[in-house]
């Protein structure tokens, strides 16, 4: 399926812009996007700290943080190229959320300082784990709004209220709470959980939907194409990539 917009690209439709506003989905993402900005925000400002606390020298605490970001970047491109060849975001946000849940675990419960390679591969699992889960919910939020308007509305909701998370996460890593951080890695874990249960739900109700609307409606070619202009992804004949 191939979904168009008529709409001039000089004007806004506004019943796009108040279906967006009203719709679940934007709603979900904007809360996956909330709780991903936070442990990315998080990994950025205090990355090199958390690791110089592990018992290493600020220039090594800086050579130690590039491996994981490099490796994140590649976990992009890969989460990037599977989603598009599955025609499946939603598990591939689950499981890279999952991944850094495990991670942030690793540094909320090892309490020993002593361990190292523990919380340094909780590190890693935090890193490669969120950066992809957040490049993916931006591109599914975009893939299933059904008209360009509608788009934009989505993307102002996703980055206006989730950026504010970052606004947390440079309050609950204070020095007080060194070496170990507890309090920033534990809400970083629950946050990170939080995402992997919103897109597996998301998912979950997406595919029932386009179930739904081939019963009702017929299945959809693969290069049939569909206007959006007025009925958006309301149309019978949009189905959602979950």
């Amino acid at each position: 399926m191939q979904s168009f917009d008529t709409t001039k690209k000089s004007k806004v439709s506004w019943s796009q812009v108040l279906s967006g506003l009203s719709d679940y989905k934007n709603y979900i993402h904007m809360s996956i996007h909330f709780c991903c900005n936070y442990s990315f925000a998080g990994l950025s400002n205090f990355l090199p700290t958390i690791i110089q606390h592990m018992g290493y020298t600020s220039i090594n605490a800086q050579g130690l943080s590039a491996p994981p970001y490099f490796v994140s970047f590649l976990c992009c491109v890969a989460a990037a190229f599977l989603s598009d060849r599955w025609g499946n975001r939603g598990i591939l946000i689950t499981l890279f959320a999952s991944m850094a849940t495990i991670g942030y675990l690793l540094l909320t419960c090892v309490q020993d300082e002593s361990k190292t390679a523990a919380r340094y591969a909780g590190v890693w699992l935090a890193t490669c784990g969120i950066f992809p889960a957040l490049a993916l919910n931006i591109t599914w939020l975009l893939n299933n709004q059904g008209g360009e308007s509608k788009k934009g509305a989505g993307m102002a909701m996703l980055a206006i209220f989730g950026q504010t998370s970052s606004l947390i996460s440079s309050s609950v890593f204070p020095d007080s709470d060194a070496p170990l951080y507890t309090l920033g890695c534990g809400l970083a874990c629950a946050f990170t959980g939080l995402i992997a249960i919103l897109a597996m739900g998301l998912s979950a109700k997406l595919t029932l939907e386009n179930r739904r609307r081939d019963r009702v409606y017929g299945v959809v070619g693969v290069n049939e194409r569909v206007d959006v202009t007025e009925a958006g992804d309301n149309h019978p004949n949009f189905r959602y990539l979950t």
